[in-house]
């Protein structure tokens, strides 16, 4: 026979502090899910916020992957898709791709871009301002209130945490106004914005889930996906515009800001562009801020900013691609420290060892991946033009919305 919970909420034999934060915290999310409903107290500790903090640090040690595939389409003002898939994917293990969340919404979602990943929610960005928090362990699934209106579209957010207050917070730039002027001597144009910049936070508390305004931007953010690391967003912006005509010259920063005194200060680009160009991306290896630098479609290098009031930019490493990108490579951290994968266009995965540079090839997500339903349905996306969005993952029991 079963031992029964006692009146603390655990078997009699064993401690609930041996119970909980030394066995049950080593167990996936869907289980404690379930154990929920053992009884009172262990619903109450399973949903504490120190048991909930306590396994999301020990679920840090198991980095996952997560794909978000993503069809193309011309015009991303218009409801692309009617909903999200989520899939668990272990790049170099297998080849197959397991549906772990499925989720639909009445009006569609529009075209989307990057997916952000914190602490196991996983922020999916509209095209059209539009934006969705899930979390797919816990199979919640929110669409976060509208911002300021943008008149320039195509919409950048920013997601992360504040490690002073543990509060998780979106943040994203709009502009009032927004006009390229001719100038007098029909000689180029003056670029004339207001731009704005506000955050939301998600949880609970006077000060959740309603849009505040925050500083201005001292410079027009650009529509690229940002970055957090811990404490700060990274946008990169437009700092000045020289020339006219086909010798028209940008110049770009990067504008860090702080998430505990919503504050920006302004950061020069890596030492290989004074600009970010179309096939650049930014992204977050190591906790640290990494530009990717897409020279020619073969060749690509690393850059990394090093800690500190400043940006001091290194070159990590110089990488041949053994195919050409058309787009973009997007960097995504792996597991290992020294190594992390790159995907061309969202469709080519490679793993790059920083090392040396050395590359080795994954997979071809759109010929091989197998995407499984696990419920009979099969595909492989083949020659249909989808991104294969790969997120690094962590299982949470972190909620979206208060209980």
């Amino acid at each position: 026979m079963a031992a029964r919970p006692d009146s603390a909420g655990s078997n009699s034999h064993i401690p609930d502090d041996i119970l909980f934060f030394q066995i049950l915290i080593l167990l996936p999310v869907k289980c404690l899910v379930r154990f929920q409903s053992v009884c009172k107290s262990w619903r109450t500790t399973i949903l504490s916020t120190h048991f909930i903090r306590c396994h999301l640090e020990h679920s840090r040690t198991r980095l996952s992957m997560v794909v978000v595939p993503r069809k193309y389409q011309k015009d991303y003002r218009k409801v692309g898709i009617q909903g999200v898939n989520f899939y668990s994917f272990q790049p170099g293990q297998s080849k197959v791709a397991e549906l772990i969340l499925e989720k639909r919404c009445p009006g569609g979602i529009p075209m989307f871009t990057i997916p952000l990943h914190c602490d196991g929610l996983i922020l999916i960005p509209c095209l059209t301002g539009r934006m969705f928090v899930c979390n797919p362990a816990t199979r919640e699934f929110v669409e976060l209130p509208q911002g300021s209106h943008n008149v320039a579209g195509d919409h950048r957010v920013a997601f992360g945490v504040d490690p002073c207050t543990g509060k998780y917070k979106v943040a994203r730039h709009f502009f009032r106004s927004y006009a390229d002027t001719p100038q007098a001597d029909g000689e180029g144009t003056i670029l004339e914005y207001s731009a704005g910049h506000e955050i939301l936070t998600i949880g609970d508390g006077a000060d959740a889930w309603k849009w505040k305004a925050t500083v201005d931007p001292p410079y027009a953010i650009n529509a690229r996906t940002p970055i957090c690391v811990p404490g700060f967003f990274y946008w990169s912006a437009l700092h000045s515009v020289t020339g006219h005509g086909i010798n028209k010259v940008s110049s770009h920063v990067i504008l860090r800001f702080s998430l505990h005194d919503e504050t920006f200060t302004v950061h020069p680009n890596p030492p290989c562009s004074g600009f970010l160009r179309n096939n650049d991306t930014l992204c977050q290896l190591g906790g640290k801020l990494c530009y990717v630098e897409c020279s020619s479609p073969w060749d690509v290098e690393i850059w990394l900013a090093e800690d500190g009031p400043n940006l001091a930019w290194l070159r990590h490493c110089c990488i041949r691609l053994p195919m050409p990108r058309l787009l973009n490579v997007f960097a995504c951290a792996s597991g290992d420290r020294n190594k992390i994968f790159l995907s061309i266009d969202a469709f080519r995965l490679l793993r790059c060892d920083l090392r040396d540079g050395s590359l080795e090839e994954i997979i071809d997500m759109a010929r091989e991946l197998l995407y499984d339903h696990r419920n009979g349905t099969k595909f492989r996306t083949g020659f249909v033009p989808v991104a294969h969005y790969m997120v690094p993952c962590v299982e949470s029991l972190l909620r979206i919305r208060p209980w």
